[in-house]
């Protein structure tokens, strides 16, 4: 197989994201051809399923979440992700043990015991059958039934207890987080085997992000890089192998036909959008020296980018005023917003959001 350009390979992954010629059909498409989409901001990770599900709105999407045929949990790293409900299951059986192996001093310093948590699960399991309650009365029920919830324990046994397939964030009640039981929310499915698993992640994730490496994956997930590199091995025959000079990376086979040319393409990138986030390397699509302006930040946030092509070119935000989104764009030091047709290409940007918020978007700053 020929070496791709960088260009190439950025085309291939703005495929792989449904961001370039093969968008999703619908949102619990996109969800499954992702498997999962960082979700700690939950309006932000709305628009990543809208910037790869044409003619989505966000009042579709919550109807989605609404209904549950895509959950909100802690499926990895101990951060929270969209993902489909028949997923949730055999991804937190794979990656919970890896998310809460690191945490035994924090436990210990804030006074959690597995004891506490089997009495945690006891009581929810009880107060949560076949109903949804505010984070603030889960934990309520936490502290009458004898189980203190301040500082971060309760924020600890919720997320325990999710990784654990106890309970799962629930239907939003508006801006209100709710939990649920596990198994009112979710199929029961059998899980299969370690090596299944594996395999399983290692394709769906390339499917959704390639091209990826072993590196890669293991950022993503949380496993070690031993374990990402034989779940690649095992997932190997359904995949691509891209020739590299160092460590190989791997594609789907179905989006090898990229095609160039045509309108440049501009996106507007939420904060911690899985194209952005979802390696631990991301220079082909962002210079290392721009890479403080979007993040990780101190505080491991990271800001909503402009990628143009494929290549994040700048930041942008945005704020509220008079029922109208104001978007003020700012290109890195020497950027044009997005090059040659850049001005169509960023108002088209602006309007596919204003068609996902369902409000108009003012466009400020675009001329740099």
């Amino acid at each position: 197989m020929a070496a791709r350009t960088q260009d190439d390979l950025r085309q291939l992954r703005l495929r792989s994201h449904r961001l370039a010629e093969s968008p999703s059909r619908g949102p619990v498409e996109t969800v499954r051809r992702m498997l999962a989409v960082q979700a700690q901001n939950l309006p932000g990770a709305r628009w990543s399923l809208g910037l790869r599900t044409p003619g989505l709105t966000d009042a579709a999407l919550a109807d989605a979440l609404h209904g549950g045929t895509i959950v909100q949990t802690w499926t990895m790293r101990g951060t929270l992700h969209l993902t489909a409900p028949a997923d949730a299951p055999w991804l937190l059986s794979l990656l919970g043990p890896r998310a809460w192996s690191g945490r035994g001093k924090l436990w210990r310093d804030a006074g959690l015991t597995g004891a506490v948590f089997a009495k945690a699960a006891d009581v929810l399991g009880a107060s949560l059958e076949g109903a949804a309650l505010p984070r603030t009365t889960v934990l309520r029920l936490l502290q009458d039934a004898g189980i203190p919830t301040g500082g971060q324990r309760g924020s600890h046994i919720l997320r325990y207890l999710a990784e654990t397939q106890v309970v799962i964030i629930g239907p939003p009640q508006g801006r209100t987080q709710t939990f649920a039981l596990f198994r009112d929310r979710i199929p029961a499915v059998e899980p299969p085997g370690r090596e299944e698993a594996l395999a399983r992640l290692a394709f769906r994730y390339i499917s959704g992000h390639g091209p990826a490496t072993a590196r890669d994956l293991a950022w993503w997930s949380g496993l070690t890089l031993t374990d990402s590199r034989l779940a690649l091995h095992l997932a190997e025959p359904d995949l691509a192998v891209l020739p590299a000079d160092g460590e190989p990376s791997y594609v789907d086979p179905g989006v090898l036909d990229a095609r160039s040319g045509g309108p440049v393409p501009a996106h507007l990138l939420p904060g911690f959008d899985e194209y952005t986030i979802g390696y631990a390397d991301r220079t082909l699509v962002l210079e290392e020296r721009h890479r403080s302006a979007v993040g990780p930040a101190v505080n491991g946030l990271f800001r909503p980018a402009l990628a143009v092509s494929g290549r994040i070119r700048g930041t942008w935000e945005q704020e509220i005023r008079g029922g109208s989104v104001c978007l003020a764009v700012a290109p890195f030091p020497g950027e044009a917003p997005a090059g040659t047709g850049g001005e169509a290409a960023l108002r088209a940007a602006a309007d596919r959001y204003s068609r996902f918020l369902g409000l108009p978007v003012v466009l400020d700053g675009a001329d740099g």
